[in-house]
């Protein structure tokens, strides 16, 4: 799963996707600088905010496009 993560933090261009972890919270990445990896964690940075949260990497359970389906 890490390693997807970083597969698409480095995409270009960059792709939103989401993070869904085992207690069923989703966090969407609309940025790569949204996100840090470390070792055993992550660390989310909410958009617009000085929030964030600490994600560990063995509690992340999918990982979602948030690609629109249609464009117009």
């Amino acid at each position: 799963m890490l390693e997807d993560i970083e597969e698409l933090l480095s995409k270009l261009p960059f792709e939103p996707f989401r993070i869904v972890i085992s207690s069923g919270d989703k966090y969407a990445v609309s940025n790569p600088h949204n996100v840090a990896i470390g070792k055993s964690k992550l660390s989310y940075f909410f958009p617009r905010s000085d929030h964030w949260v600490f994600i560990r990497l063995n509690q992340i359970t999918a990982i979602e496009s948030l690609k629109s389906a249609s464009k117009s």
